[in-house]
């Protein structure tokens, strides 16, 4: 009996000590550098479309799969009457140590004064990406 016990403890600590470590991936380490640019302005209804860059960088050791980054273009937020859009944008799979890059066109509508400081550049419209879902597994 105390031969059976001392095989099986022997026997978990020998499984516990080869599994150690190997029970998980590391997860994708994703960094998004956004960039906006102002591609047409209509004073008729205070609307200016940006064209939106986001360069997505997977620094981890494991592949990201189905990658979703919302994109936000917004007023600047210390302005009276802050407006914004975003827009969900699936990227797909983003290989692990490698950087892609994916553009949208988005149109912000905001008020004549806003629309007059940012319109004359006199103040810039903010971006932001965040990524909404990614996994680090194929089958999801």
């Amino acid at each position: 009996m105390k031969r059976i016990l001392i095989v099986s403890i022997f026997i978990l600590f020998a499984g516990f000590v080869l599994c150690a470590g190997c029970s998980s991936y590391a997860p994708p380490e994703l960094n998004i550098v956004p960039a906006i640019q102002q591609v047409n302005i209509s004073p008729e209804t205070n609307t200016i479309t940006y064209e939106v860059s986001l360069d997505i960088e997977n620094a981890g050791g494991n592949n990201a799969y189905d990658v979703e980054i919302m994109a936000l273009v917004s007023t600047p937020k210390d302005l009276p009457e802050y407006r914004f859009i975003h827009e969900n944008i699936p990227v797909g799979t983003v290989e692990k140590r490698s950087t892609i890059s994916v553009k949208r066109t988005l149109s912000l509508q905001m008020t004549p004064d806003n629309f007059r400081k940012l319109s004359s550049g006199e103040r810039q419209a903010e971006v932001e990406a965040k990524v909404i879902k990614v996994s680090s597994n194929i089958m999801g």
